[in-house]
């Protein structure tokens, strides 16, 4: 941990979206898509809280339910003590100023027709934070020299910069408002390796200089694992495990973890990989397996995992898991990469 401070900033109880399916004539509901179901942690002033899973096992979901981008289906979410969700739409745009987001794609989420002045000065004067035109220009120069642009940028259009750039130009918008949390939805996945590497870098620095916290979506467990303190696997809109990043790395104690890490390019040529293969494919969200979710997939399934769905239980001093058979997961294969943060450890 990077901190002493163990109040929780962001605490997220049993969050649920269903999405409704609609069919005939006269629209029904005959279904819903499980996106989230009952998913809970909390992070801390300072913390990064890696969230990592396959893409479509409801991470970015869970992210935009946070901050109310969308609107759960059910659970709780809390920020600073306060009830997010029962919040009015005065008090949330209050709130807003305190948690922003970095989106995915650099590409889409900058508008064409605003300038560099215009993008990252818009929430400056929704709340007020700037008395002058002048000011907030100069408020805008100086957050683009902080994220590693050129001040002189202020009057270029979206179109004028490479990828790289406009996710600054992103970083630089969600820190306008001073927040105290951000969301990096996939905010490095559509870089270049080496891009990826500056952009990381530059989130630590900005965090010990301005005290945030992140929630950090990715589905890349070696870029999550460069950045948090802590890391939550997702499978099918649920948890099945967490823990401290070191910790997680080193004994992974789910099996759908596992086979996440023994996919880890590793570049050490002369040590054996061993690669878990898991069987067919994500099941369909509409229709999720019953019992535990991974269990058409996982090598240590029983008739008992189809027949209740496993708790996310504390397994050892702040590592969570959820698996009815965690005690038979030493017959799955150590992960390379778990054994080298073994032997870093030693």
């Amino acid at each position: 941990m990077k901190h002493g401070d163990t109040r929780p900033l962001v605490e997220v109880k049993h969050l649920q979206k269903f999405y409704p399916i609609r069919k005939g004539l006269i629209p029904h509901v005959v279904g819903n898509v499980q996106a989230v179901n009952d998913v809970s942690f909390s992070l801390t002033r300072r913390e990064t809280l890696g969230l990592v899973g396959e893409s479509g096992c409801g991470k970015t979901t869970v992210g935009r339910c946070v901050l109310r981008l969308i609107e759960p289906t059910g659970g709780q979410v809390s920020f600073d003590g306060a009830d997010v969700l029962a919040m009015s739409a005065g008090g949330l745009r209050t709130l807003r100023r305190r948690m922003q987001i970095i989106f995915q794609d650099p590409y889409s989420s900058l508008n064409p027709r605003h300038t560099v002045a215009e993008t990252v000065g818009d929430a400056m004067r929704l709340h007020r934070l700037v008395t002058s035109r002048a000011a907030c220009r100069d408020r805008v120069a100086q957050l683009l020299e902080r994220v590693g642009l050129n001040r002189n940028y202020v009057n270029r259009y979206p179109h004028e910069f490479s990828g790289g750039q406009r996710q600054r130009i992103g970083i630089a918008r969600a820190l306008a408002v001073e927040p105290e949390f951000i969301v990096c939805d996939e905010a490095v996945s559509a870089l270049d390796v080496s891009i990826q590497a500056q952009i990381l870098n530059l989130l630590s620095d900005l965090q010990r200089e301005m005290n945030l916290a992140y929630l950090f979506i990715a589905h890349d467990l070696a870029v999550v694992r460069h950045i948090s303190d802590r890391i939550a696997v997702m499978y099918l809109g649920q948890i099945v495990e967490e823990a401290e990043t070191d910790d997680l790395f080193a004994h992974p104690l789910h099996p759908y973890t596992r086979a996440l890490l023994s996919a880890i390019p590793v570049p050490v040529p002369k040590r054996v990989r061993t690669h878990i293969p898991l069987k067919g494919d994500v099941p369909s969200p509409i229709n999720p397996p019953s019992g535990c979710h991974f269990r058409t997939r996982c090598p240590l399934a029983t008739a008992e995992c189809a027949d209740s769905r496993p708790p996310l239980v504390e397994i050892r001093p702040g590592h969570r898991a959820a698996c009815f058979h965690i005690d038979r997961i030493e017959e799955l294969p150590l992960p390379l990469a778990s054994k080298l943060t073994e032997e870093a450890e030693g």
